[in-house]
């Protein structure tokens, strides 16, 4: 039985937080380690790194790997929120998850389809007006109406500029892992005060003082009850319904790098413009190339062989999700942007896995996933096709060293312009 190669050290964690998205491509290849190798972090816990296909088929087998209680405490107080779906396993997590997926109706993804079209076309006059539009803040504040309006939560115009800013401060927290800095304490306050908000919108619907649509996230979440009959808490509620449009708000990072994609592969605006299910090719390209979630945490539920490794039961184990869908053997020329790969994609839920993998219904894949897919088509033709503008000088690098990843400049426009033939 070989040895698991390993990245020498008492504590790597903050070398992989300098690293960022390349810390685990960095660390396979220096070592000479195809798919597994071992590590320290988060307080010098041994930590088995997992990469490729059959790391996410392994890291997804609910029989082989839970993922209750390995999401780092200042990411679950700031990001998830405690005691939400993320951190449940077994048939609790099986039974909200089914919460979760009964929002993914036809009508309600029909409809998500169709604020999104709606709101970029009507805030169209807005960034003609504004001279510079920085995509990256516009984008958070447009789907923060976006996805609290699809989720039924009365969110007045006067407090979306500051549920965006709190959301957006929340899904920076990755940058507290294995360190005390301000920021988090900032996280903090802002999730407590998006929750608070939430929460009373759950008593009131329970109340029956506030009315939100049958089949809305409010709605649904407000009346559930557990496979017990028990309502949930309405803290733990309000965490969960927040869970809901959060990761569409997340999308703003995927909506900026869509246009500097849109930049560098100007044929693509074309493409999406004249080709049938080019915007769907496009988004899917984007999801895979740049970053998002770097790599992913389990524990081994019982002792098992990987690779010709055994691996004893209680492992701390990270998916490497970035560097999976950055491997030649996973995707054939994986560092060149093609969004015609996904012509033939046979729809594998283990190697396109930027937001997770394996079964929707039974592992921690993000039920958003689709409306992602969603937001992202129709934002793609809307910057494609319904309007033009110029990219000034800027800085459009990517920082794969920061997580979250972020192009510098956030990615900015000016003299946005209705398209309109005239003729």
């Amino acid at each position: 039985m070989s040895t698991i190669k390993r990245d020498k050290g008492l504590d790597n964690t903050l070398k992989a937080m300098k690293e960022g998205y390349l810390y685990t491509t960095n660390q396979r290849k220096r070592l000479g380690a195809e798919n597994i190798f071992e590590t320290r972090g988060l307080g010098g816990k041994r930590i088995l790194v997992l990469s490729g296909k059959k790391a996410a088929e392994t890291f997804y087998d609910n029989d082989r790997i839970e993922r209750s209680g390995t999401l780092p405490k200042r990411i679950v107080n700031t990001l998830f929120g405690k005691g939400a779906i993320h951190t449940t396993t077994g048939k609790k997590h099986i039974d909200r998850k089914a919460l979760f997926m009964s929002l993914m109706t036809e009508g309600n993804l029909k409809y998500l389809r169709e604020l999104t079209r709606n709101h970029w076309y009507m805030n169209t006059h807005r960034m003609e007006q504004m001279g510079r539009v920085n995509i990256y803040r516009e984008s958070i504040v447009l789907l923060t109406k976006v996805g609290t309006k699809w989720a039924g939560v009365q969110a007045p115009e006067s407090k979306i500029e500051e549920i965006a800013t709190d959301m957006d401060i929340m899904i920076d927290s990755f940058k507290g892992l294995g360190s005390k800095f301000k920021g988090y304490r900032e996280s903090v306050k802002a999730r407590h005060r998006v929750e608070d908000w939430l929460e009373d919108q759950i008593i009131q619907t329970r109340k029956g003082k506030i009315h939100p649509p049958e089949g809305t996230a409010l709605y649904e979440f407000a009346h559930w009850e557990d496979y017990k009959g028990n309502p949930m808490d309405s803290r733990l509620c309000a965490i969960d319904l927040m869970n809901t449009f959060r990761p569409l708000i997340a999308i703003n990072r995927f909506v900026s790098f869509g246009l500097h994609a849109m930049n560098e592969h100007p044929i693509s605006r074309e493409k999406i413009n004249n080709e049938e299910d080019y915007a769907y090719m496009f988004s899917q390209e984007v999801r895979r190339f740049y970053p998002f979630v770097p790599f992913l945490p389990g524990k081994a539920k019982t002792d098992f062989n990987f690779d010709g490794h055994d691996i004893d039961k209680d492992t701390f184990l990270l998916l490497d999700v970035y560097g999976t869908m950055h491997r030649d053997d996973v995707f054939e020329n994986a560092n060149e942007f093609r969004p015609e790969r996904f012509i033939d994609w046979d729809g594998s839920p283990f190697d396109l896995i930027p937001q997770g993998g394996g079964d929707y219904y039974t592992n921690h894949r993000c039920a958003g996933e689709w409306m992602t897919i969603i937001i992202m088509e129709e934002t793609m033709k809307y910057f494609a096709g319904k309007v033009s503008y110029d990219v000034p000088e800027q800085d459009l690098s990517i920082d794969l060293n920061s997580i979250p990843g972020y192009i510098k400049s956030g990615f900015i426009i000016e003299n946005v312009r209705e398209n309109i033939d005239r003729k």
